[in-house]
């Protein structure tokens, strides 16, 4: 259950203010306490090595255990390395059950084999646990996304949408904690080479994760010429100032996914994956920098042209991070891969 707080800190919400569109978020059953999603990943110089890897066979094994996560959904890129990179995003509700995949043999075995190191592939996990205060959703009701697919969970309208300060406004925990960061500024980045070894990266408190994506395949050629004329050029300049320049915007790293299935055939959409050094970062970028007004602006501009007849469909999740209870490995990756290098970084 999400807990209710007394509010310390106000609302960000103008009075009176109305939303141009309705959007929705996720609710959790009573006896959930917190969310886990998993970002398991693996890297290689070209596209065919990455699909001909034991990644894929694995992971589609894990998903016939009982303790299987309720969503997967897949994305991929090629980063900052020019690794072809491909990303499988697992969801659960329940950690136990998230904790007790992760410790069965079928899992675990294959995971903590020596033969990671040796296949000419880097493989990677980032492993979030998010009490329900800590995260904030937005959906649209008619396209089911991200976590809003879990069966296990509802939507519901929120009020906090539309304006500058609704995702703070829509972080329970916000209400009495300003969430910064333990951290002064993002620390220098150290060229730390997975290749050969395992690496764990230890988190700072209140580390800040987004999942922003964008879905055109129910547009009509009108509506999928204006998105990719007006709003496509601009959601990319916002994503390459972000991951360039990480000292600047507290950014460690940005992904730039397309969405794909999980023989990497494409979806009509794309999708960011961001960890940001605290939530008064992301805003900070997000309020601040011209490079997201266009975004927002442009946005918007479509909100009022399309109305109700607006056939573009975005989301987002965000999860502001507790020290405990994270884990991010790295195998036999490249350095700058994920948050590799960042923060107290120990090889396993």
């Amino acid at each position: 259950m999400i807990p209710v707080y007394d509010r310390v800190h106000p609302l960000r919400k103008p009075k009176g203010f109305e939303p141009v569109v309705q959007r929705w978020s996720v609710g959790f059953p009573n006896k959930c306490q917190a969310m886990c999603v998993s970002f398991y990943g693996v890297q290689g110089p070209e596209r065919g090595t990455v699909y001909r890897s034991q990644f894929f066979d694995w992971l589609r094994r894990t998903q016939d255990l009982s303790s299987a996560p309720t969503v997967v959904d897949h994305a991929a890129f090629s980063d900052a390395n020019g690794l072809y990179t491909h990303i499988a995003a697992l969801y659960w509700i329940d950690t136990e059950q998230r904790d007790g995949w992760t410790a069965n043999p079928h899992v675990g075995d294959w995971w903590n084999s020596a033969a990671r190191l040796d296949e000419g592939v880097g493989y990677f996990k980032e492993s979030l646990t998010i009490p329900l205060e800590r995260q904030e959703t937005l959906y649209w009701q008619d396209y089911p996304a991200g976590l809003s697919r879990s069966p296990e969970v509802a939507v519901y309208p929120t009020p906090y949408c539309g304006y500058y300060g609704a995702m703070r406004d829509r972080l329970p925990l916000a209400a009495v904690d300003p969430l910064l960061s333990e951290l002064a500024a993002l620390p220098a980045r150290s060229r730390v080479s997975g290749q050969g070894a395992r690496w764990r990266v230890s988190t700072p408190n209140n580390l800040a994760v987004i999942r922003s994506a964008a879905f055109w395949g129910r547009c009509d050629p009108g509506q999928t010429e204006d998105y990719l004329r007006d709003l496509r050029a601009p959601l990319e300049h916002g994503m390459a100032y972000l991951r360039d320049n990480p000292t600047d915007t507290g950014c460690c790293t940005l992904r730039f996914q397309q969405t794909c299935d999980a023989a990497g055939a494409p979806f009509l959409e794309t999708h960011a994956l961001g960890y940001f050094l605290s939530l008064d970062h992301l805003e900070n970028w997000a309020e601040r920098h011209p490079s997201h007004d266009a975004i927002f602006s442009a946005a918007i501009a479509r909100y009022r042209k399309y109305g109700s007849a607006n056939q573009l469909r975005t989301w987002h999740e965000v999860f502001v991070l507790p020290k405990e209870g994270q884990v991010m490995e790295y195998i036999n990756c490249a350095a700058g891969t994920g948050l590799l290098g960042y923060f107290d970084t120990v090889k396993l």
